[in-house]
């Protein structure tokens, strides 16, 4: 059996993950001893043994409807979120305007993934349309860096890996700002696939146990986690509506 909480997988803060990880399995009872860290996104998703996975939130509407249940989303401790929602982060450098850079006919974005809710999704979203040149970095981290370096001048981050790359990685960012932000989204889902549908509310309370039991304390902490929010499915089919949002 197979579980993964790796859609923010640095590696300073997979050890927080893992204790987690081994809160939630208590209060649960059972479950894999271990996450799986080898096999990552998107093909986890898939894997015939998998019991859960966060996931993003586009791939869930659009590759994986019919596949899997949604147990429910972290609410993060980070500037602009409440409640299990947040916002990408658009990023530039100082001497720009999101206004600016939109209205630029030569600028390049940096994304992560076509298939990305905060790095492609929301940033249509936000420019009002698919941006004149784009650049796929494979990576938010390293879309970052395509900005800081010059080869890119806008990026759309997840509010949640800003928040992380900018606390381990500062020099990286310094030269970085916020020039503006996607609309408000679920956080990512977790979800199970729907042979595990019956596990869904023990999940949900080995999850929301877990956060509040002492022992995990300190890695919600380093992973920015104030609470566990339980969702549906319906929470996250709006998504489908920002590609057709002016």
């Amino acid at each position: 059996m197979v579980a993964s909480l790796a859609m923010y997988p640095f590696e300073p803060l997979r050890s927080f993950t893992d204790s987690l990880w081994n809160a939630i399995r208590q209060h649960l009872g059972w479950g894999p001893l271990s996450l799986e860290w080898a096999v990552s996104a998107p093909e986890v998703w898939r894997h015939p043994d998998l019991l859960l996975a966060q996931t993003c939130g586009w791939p869930l509407v659009n590759q994986l409807l019919d596949e899997v249940a949604v147990i429910g989303t972290f609410d993060y401790d980070v500037p602009g979120a409440d409640g299990g929602r947040y916002q990408a982060v658009l990023i530039g450098r100082f001497s720009s305007t999101f206004e600016e850079l939109r209205g630029c006919p030569g600028a390049v974005v940096a994304t992560n993934s076509t298939e990305s809710l905060s790095g492609w999704i929301s940033l249509q979203s936000a420019w009002g349309g698919p941006p004149p040149a784009v650049v796929e970095t494979g990576s938010h981290l390293e879309s970052v860096r395509a900005v800081a370096e010059g080869r890119a001048d806008v990026a759309s981050i997840d509010a949640v890996t800003w928040a992380l790359i900018s606390s381990l990685e500062p020099q990286l960012v310094s030269e970085l700002t916020v020039v503006g932000s996607g609309p408000p989204v679920p956080c990512l889902p977790i979800v199970v696939p729907l042979r595990h549908i019956a596990h869904v509310d023990a999940l949900r309370a080995a999850f929301t146990a877990a956060i509040s039991d002492p022992s995990a304390a300190d890695a919600c902490a380093q992973l920015r986690i104030r609470r566990f929010v339980p969702l549906d499915l319906a929470d996250y089919l709006p998504l489908l509506s920002l590609l057709r949002s002016p």
